[in-house]
């Protein structure tokens, strides 16, 4: 396992979009339109820039797959992070879509701890012909292994019924779930607790 740099960039985008394409979660966020598809792509362009300073985006050593995480007192310069929040908001949702995403986020946000430190899972992702070969595991572990160090919690949402089953595997627990109607869809909130 690597961390990713700059150079990697690249990589990562054609591993997270061919990986996120169908996901309910992004899809609900990205405006549906003619440009989906580099939305979706603005939208992991994003993560990168948000974690990639903080060191907190892996690879696997051939590079088919990455999991993308950050602290949660991880911040951005004020002018830097505004800037790429802005752009999120035009390129991701479209100005029509900025009141829903803030209201999503509010929302996610709400049912993170605010009194301590924990990591944050963004995304993870294994190439399609890779997959069932034990590299999401690799991947997740690394992560874990940098919770038990730390002392942290690991938080994360997914909309996606077979992760819950891949988190619960890895010692994680469903601490919420949305009601289906919020966003069309259930939305699960996983944490593995600090050790």
């Amino acid at each position: 396992m690597i961390k990713a740099e700059k150079i990697h960039k690249e990589r990562i985008l054609q591993l997270l979009a061919e990986c996120i394409n169908n996901n309910k979660s992004v899809n609900w966020i990205v405006k549906q339109d003619e440009r989906r598809q580099e939305r979706i792509r603005h939208l992991i362009d994003y993560s990168f820039d948000i974690c990639i300073g903080a060191e907190q985006i892996y690879l696997t050593d051939d590079q088919n797959g990455v999991i993308i995480s950050s602290m949660s007192d991880d911040k951005l310069p004020f002018l830097e992070e505004a800037w790429l929040t802005a752009r999120f908001l035009i390129n991701v949702t479209g100005l029509d879509g900025i009141g829903k995403a803030l209201r999503r986020e509010k929302y996610v946000t709400s049912f993170h701890p605010q009194d301590h430190e924990f990591i944050y899972i963004w995304f993870i992702a294994v190439d399609k012909s890779m997959q069932g070969r034990g590299i999401g595991a690799e991947m997740i572990n690394v992560i874990i292994e940098k919770s038990k160090m730390e002392n942290v919690p690991i938080y994360l949402e997914t909309s996606e019924e077979r992760n819950v089953k891949f988190y619960l595997k890895h010692g994680f627990e469903i601490y919420h779930v949305s009601e289906e109607e919020r966003f069309g869809f259930k939305l699960y909130f996983l944490r593995r607790p600090a050790q």
